[in-house]
């Protein structure tokens, strides 16, 4: 990916004007790429191919080259094996292997803990070695290590485990990001990341909906059948990214990168990590944690709201993709921001007006998150070098884990002096403040002692 001037990713170049019409000018790409859908004649351009037929069924279609369907598919397949294991693990450690709920709960945070420290060197090898290497070897050790945690029994052997599984998805995870952004051009990347980002929520459903069918505490050698059966889809996604539909999409470097720029020096770039990082803080992440807490909701109830939250995503992200296809970026994430306000006011009125609140409240998240999934992973892409896609991808990637350790801590503060319904005002007052900033993005990655590349 060049530093040309043409760049449908760049700023100053590739903004659209408010109703798709007149002459370029700066601001954030559209939501849905770099290019606008145009007619030509009896043909639609897309990613610049002519596809005959009508504008609405080439727009139902994706166009992807082959090896990014080889990674959104090896998504698919390791996320269903997470979504067996990942919302089960301090029920394991507890109800199976008598672990104290405290010491269960600090040793689940261990694999976010380590996260964050090995993304910024995933990032580092994916430039290094190249991408497609680095996951291989992040998938093989999760696997090895969500394998050994259905067989473990003793604290340091469960923290020794969960850490190794979250190192190697700590290192596999941007690497996945740099490679599909290697692979696609970039009017083609807000439909990739859509598509990881459904392919991800369609595991993890799917695999949630497998463990509670099958996985039960009064058997115990049903947790470990599970973690077996994670850590072999971890393997299974490792074997595809090794098809010959991806040799070469990576190569690596011959020069050694210092460990120093193992974070990019990039104003942009940690101005987008910043939104990311609040976005979590008040995003699904935050719904799991504190809604008990807030609204003293029931299980079933809860149930309900996450499976209204997956079912959303998996029914809305195309066609929010297609909506948005030619929205500004920056104002794309300004209206999820509002939209995750008004989210956290309805689950603060949950036990004042009506519980299903809380299922609008989730749904109307799934949205906010199909919106983001089109416009900040493919915009931090588009602002990276091709040399150094994976650090890019890595430090957003840290940014969030950041959020995802904030939100616990946040909540705590709040919900432990008996706050709930002030947490969810905080919430909703933050969620849309942080559109503020969104609206001003053009002018805050701009700087005059900085190519935007």
């Amino acid at each position: 990916m060049g530093a040309g001037a043409g760049h449908p990713g760049r700023l100053g170049t590739a903004g659209l004007s408010a109703a798709g019409r007149g002459p370029p000018r700066p601001g954030f790409p559209g939501a849905g790429g770099g290019r606008v859908t145009r007619r030509r004649g009896a043909h639609v351009a897309l990613g610049g191919r002519r596809v005959p037929g009508s504008p609405a069924l080439a727009a139902k279609l994706p166009r992807l080259v082959p090896g990014a369907w080889l990674v959104l598919g090896s998504e698919l397949v390791s996320a269903l094996g997470s979504g067996m294991t990942a919302p089960l693990l301090v029920v394991y450690l507890h109800g199976v292997r008598g672990i104290p709920l405290g010491p269960a709960t600090l040793a689940a945070a261990v694999g976010p803990l380590v996260s964050f420290f090995g993304n910024p060197l995933g990032g580092l090898l994916a430039d290094r070695l190249g991408a497609r290497r680095v996951i291989v070897i992040g998938l093989a050790v999760a696997a090895v290590a969500t394998a050994a945690l259905g067989m473990v029994h003793s604290l340091a052997s469960v923290v020794a485990a969960i850490a190794f599984m979250g190192g190697g998805l700590s290192i596999a995870l941007p690497s996945q990001d740099s490679l599909l952004g290697h692979l696609v051009p970039p009017e083609q990347r807000p439909t990739a990341f859509a598509l990881r980002y459904l392919s991800f929520n369609l595991g993890m459903g799917a695999g949630g909906l497998i463990a509670a069918l099958a996985v039960d505490t009064k058997h115990p050698s049903s947790f470990t059948l599970a973690y077996a059966a994670d850590g072999a889809t971890f393997l299974l996604a490792a074997l595809a990214i090794t098809g010959p539909a991806l040799r070469g999409a990576t190569p690596a470097r011959r020069t050694r990168i210092p460990l120093r720029e193992a974070l990019p020096h990039s104003r942009p770039l940690w101005v987008l990590c910043g939104l990311g990082m609040l976005f979590t803080l008040v995003g699904f992440g935050q719904f799991k944690i504190t809604t008990y807490g807030i609204t003293g909701a029931s299980t079933r109830l809860l149930g309900f709201a996450y499976l209204a939250n997956t079912l959303t995503v998996v029914a809305a992200q195309m066609p929010v993709l297609r909506l948005t296809r030619t929205w500004l970026r920056h104002r794309t994430l300004a209206v999820v921001g509002v939209m995750w306000g008004a989210a956290w006011l309805l689950i603060w009125s949950a036990d004042r007006l009506w519980g299903g609140c809380l299922v609008v409240a989730a749904a109307v998240i799934a949205l906010g998150e199909c919106l983001m999934s089109t416009s900040l992973p493919p915009t931090i892409n588009d602002l990276a070098p091709s040399e150094e896609l994976g650090r890019y991808n890595a430090s957003f990637l840290m940014a969030r884990t950041l959020g995802n350790l904030a939100a616990p801590a946040l909540a705590a503060a709040f919900l432990s002096t008996g706050l709930g319904p002030q947490l969810a005002l905080f919430l909703a007052a933050l969620a849309c403040a942080i559109a503020l900033p969104c609206l001003r993005l053009p002018r805050l990655m701009s700087a005059p002692a900085e190519t935007v590349r």
